[in-house]
């Protein structure tokens, strides 16, 4: 079957002087993009540029692409597609009983390498498990979830392959020749699954070809190294860190100053998510003995010491010690160690290193991108959560439409706040440095929640502490059979994802779809907190206002429920 997507070239619109922010290979971590464009300084003077493959191999590529569209509608955003978005969109382009059976059977392979896709999460925000998808519901599924998610896929589909700014090209894997007439109309596939480009000879002179798809680590034999690669006499930028792909890898970001500059004139960023540590001793660096690379993973195990494994690897009979977490097996059970190298890093006292493994031997960490052993003393180094009072500074541009909205209404209603930006509080550890930070905030749990009918929907603030049992609930407010709202519905009313459940998000539901319960234990503390309808920033503000101010303008009068958590389900 012939596809419908062909090659496309786009021309972004640079000023001389305007700096172009670039990123490649997001794969569906979303709070690793935040925090990389918050380190970045992204600001609404720069052009945001995505290389491909903003989806797959990671937690959130649903949220990722809602994310990418509502920045596009904001500010100057280019987005070129990428290998994983063209192979995503040819599973929904047949329409006929053998696509659609593909496509079931996509959903069975893809949980199974994984552990999901765009596509299960599009489901799973309908209330669909994948396991359901079969036979003839197959089909019925499928047109569901392709008109509840039209503009998101339309969005994809759109993707121009190429994209060109003054000197520069942006291209997911790779193109042979400058002559890009010659490229258009033809299959994108060619340039998008393009792998190991740099090693494929080509030179350019009019541009400075920029490409993702292909980690720079399998770029360098001698060392694990997921910084990008800058080729200045072939003008060739690699800039994939490996993020969602390799377990060491990392988001990376580059800063061209202005689309007439030299390759000498760009600096990078990146941004991993793993814990920081500083260190206390010096030691000195030791090139690598042992390199374990993707094509020459397989190894044996000859023991195993605790946490650490002494392997041989088959290739080159070469013995190394390495963390045993690292090895897996294949799908004929033969046994493979991950990217890996011995190198020893060059540190300094009081440099700062991503601490990718903790083991007996030491720390396996990462400086400036290159990856190796420090076995020396370290302190962790958390994020510093400040309280800032107000609004945020307007020129940041990673902030969505709806987190802005709630600080403008807040200005609107003359309700005072403090706010942080902080990671995505996935854990409990990250969640009690934001209580924290907090400083005595009431710190509630907010469940979105439904009758089996889907006719009502309810949103209810609890304390954090206290567990949720329906049954109690049900009998305080004479609905039965109640159960967590799909994620559609708190999208369409409330205009928030789980994870960012918010009462701030009642600001939304103009139509009064939503009850507000509220336990009255809440409102015992004079300050409370909530994410402003994104889990990346907290806010605190009076429980008085709230009451007083924010909720008669959003028209919203709370049921006050007392709950105690001791009821049994049923």
């Amino acid at each position: 079957m012939i596809h419908r997507i062909k090659t496309t070239i786009r021309d972004i619109a640079a000023k001389p002087g305007q700096r172009l922010l670039v990123v490649s290979d997001i794969h569906g971590h979303l709070d690793r993009l935040i925090q990389l464009l918050r380190q970045m300084h992204y600001s609404g003077e720069d052009i945001l540029v995505l290389v491909g493959d903003l989806i797959e191999k990671g937690p959130e590529s649903l949220k990722t692409v809602q994310y990418v569209m509502d920045l596009a509608r904001q500010h100057p955003v280019y987005v070129s597609m990428g290998n994983v978005e063209l192979g995503r969109l040819l599973k929904v382009e047949d329409d006929s009983p053998e696509g659609v059976e593909a496509w079931a059977g996509f959903l069975n392979w893809a949980e199974r390498t994984w552990g999901g896709s765009l596509f299960h999460e599009m489901l799973a925000d309908m209330g669909i498990f994948a396991s359901q998808v079969a036979g003839e519901k197959a089909a019925e599924y499928r047109s569901r979830m392709l008109e509840q998610f039209h503009e998101e896929l339309e969005f994809l589909w759109s993707r121009p392959t190429i994209l060109t700014a003054g000197r520069f090209l942006f291209v997911h894997g790779g193109i042979p020749t400058e002559e890009l007439r010659s490229l258009e109309g033809t299959d994108p596939a060619l340039y998008l699954k393009n792998d190991a480009f740099l090693s494929q000879g080509h030179f350019f002179r009019e541009h400075i070809v920029v490409t993702g798809h292909w980690p720079t680590c399998l770029y360098r034999t001698d060392r694990e190294d997921v910084s990008p690669v800058f080729d200045s006499d072939r003008q060739i930028l690699c800039i994939d860190g490996g993020n969602g792909l390799k377990p060491s890898g990392q988001l990376n970001g580059i800063i061209i100053p202005d689309c007439r500059a030299q390759i000498s004139q760009i600096s990078w960023m990146g941004y991993d998510g793993f814990p920081t540590v500083e260190a206390l001793e010096r030691q000195a660096g030791r090139a690598a003995a042992v390199h374990i690379q993707y094509f020459e993973s397989q190894v044996e195990l000859l023991e195993q010491k605790g946490d650490m494994a002494l392997c041989r690897q088959v290739s080159t009979g070469k013995q190394f010690e390495a963390p045993v977490e690292w090895t897996y097996h294949d799908g004929d059970g033969r046994l493979h160690y991950s990217d890996y190298a011995d190198t020893l890093l060059d540190v300094e006292p009081g440099e700062r290193l991503s601490v990718i493994l903790q083991t007996s031997a030491g720390c396996y960490c990462k400086k400036n991108g290159l990856i190796g052993w420090y076995k020396g003393a370290a302190r962790p180094v958390g994020q510093k959560l400040v309280l800032q009072p107000g609004e945020p500074d307007l020129r940041e541009c990673h902030r969505r439409e709806r987190e802005l909205a709630v600080y403008e209404l807040l200005r609107k209603l003359g309700i005072e706040y403090q706010r942080i930006d902080h990671l995505q509080v996935n854990t409990m550890e990250g969640c009690q440095a934001v209580d924290q930070a907090l400083a005595g905030a009431v710190i509630c749990k907010n469940l979105f929640l439904c009758n089996r009918q889907r006719t009502r929907f309810y949103l209810l603030m609890m304390p954090g502490d206290k567990t949720f049992k329906t049954r109690e609930l049900s009998a305080q407010i004479g609905s039965s059979r109640l159960s967590f709202g799909e994620a559609v519905y708190m999208e369409k009313y409330l205009h928030i994802s789980p994870g960012s459940v918010s009462v701030m998000g009642l600001m939304h539901d103009t139509g009064h779809q939503v009850q507000l319960l509220m336990d009255r234990d809440v409102l015992k503390g004079e300050y409370f907190g909530c994410h402003p309808c994104m889990n990346t920033s907290s806010i605190r503000l009076r429980m008085k206002e709230l009451l007083e101010k924010f909720l008669p303008a959003v028209g919203h009068v709370p049921v006050y429920v007392e709950l105690t958590g001791e009821n049994d389900d049923i």
